[in-house]
């Protein structure tokens, strides 16, 4: 077996055009030629590689990708010669993350490529933990698969300290500007401007899509994502307790968006989609939504803390 690789271009994902490589397949093909108005100066993955491959599949899996011809961040996270993991992020305030597999055919030399969340997704991806076995990627991939942990809960604690408090300063909101789901929460320190370590909300492995951001993956196919970090602590691949230190909050925004004040942004996906992030308890308080967004709370028994300011004190519980 071919040696495997963890973590490849993982500190400087690039920035690929989809459109731009979509284009170059066609020109290939001697259908159209050389139009100068496209910016070319992005650099591609070279023509047998499986991030190519993984960036057509993109625009043909998000017909909104597509259209919209955004640049895409490709992250390799592991491998060998014959298979690939990675993720190819879409900026944004709420980036989105897709996980791919990629395999080599013995003959053509090709890539077939499927994203998480596809109809060719779970077949590929068994094959590839198979053939992976005992290796981070291996790893990443059996938390794709269907079969839950325990009851099917997510099992979160608060993402930060045991016996320290922090502020929901955004109640439950959208990762895409305005449709639903409502995934993700925005929490800060207990005073506006600190900067205050963030940790995993439960184990598992760590992916590091794009800059600043920090996503852990679960069993039972949860994940969980931890945006505006700084002075990331963890790499790609590696196994983390519940608990762990992975960074700290920040404004900045590596992978798209903006952040006025130090903060965390925290969304939670199950099989590489965004969730409603109401009624999942958190370190045991309850997630409510509000009559709009960044608007909600966080009850626990008689108690209700709600955005922007509402003090939540970590216990250390686990939620249900």
């Amino acid at each position: 077996m071919h040696k495997h690789w963890v973590g490849r271009s993982v500190a400087s994902p690039r920035r690929v055009p989809v459109a731009a490589v979509l284009l170059a397949l066609v020109m290939a093909a001697g259908l159209v030629q050389h139009d100068s108005r496209i910016d070319h100066h992005a650099p591609a993955p070279s023509a047998d590689s499986a991030a190519r491959a993984a960036l057509v599949e993109l625009g043909r899996h998000d017909a909104d990708v597509a259209k919209g011809a955004p640049s895409a961040l490709v992250s390799r996270f592991g491998g060998t010669a014959d298979w690939e993991t990675g993720t190819l992020t879409v900026p944004g305030e709420d980036p989105l993350v897709y996980l791919y597999v990629a395999r080599r055919h013995a003959t053509t030399g090709e890539w077939q490529v499927a994203l998480e969340g596809s109809s060719a997704f779970p077949v590929l991806a068994e094959q590839g933990q198979m053939a992976l076995a005992g290796t981070p990627s291996a790893e990443l991939l059996e938390t794709t698969t269907t079969q839950a942990a325990s009851n099917g809960a997510a099992e979160l604690s608060l993402p930060w300290k045991k016996g320290t408090t922090w502020r929901l300063t955004g109640g439950p909101h959208s990762n895409n500007g305005g449709r639903r789901p409502w995934s993700s929460l925005d929490f800060a320190g207990p005073r506006p401007g600190m900067t205050v370590k963030v940790r995993a909300a439960r184990g598992g492995i760590v992916v590091r899509p794009c800059a600043n951001l920090v996503q852990v993956r679960h069993s039972g196919g949860w994940t969980t994502s931890y945006y505006h970090v700084k002075r990331i602590a963890v790499r790609a691949g590696q196994r983390v307790a519940r608990g762990a230190f992975l960074g700290y909050t920040s404004t900045r925004a590596g992978c798209g968006g903006r952040a006025t004040g130090p903060h965390l942004h925290f969304a939670l996906l199950r099989y590489g989609s965004y969730v409603n992030i109401r009624g999942h308890a958190i370190g045991g308080w309850t997630v409510r939504e509000g009559s709009s967004q960044y608007r909600g709370c966080m009850v626990k028994g008689s108690r209700k803390r709600c955005a922007p300011s509402g003090s939540i004190y970590n216990t250390g519980a686990i939620g249900d």
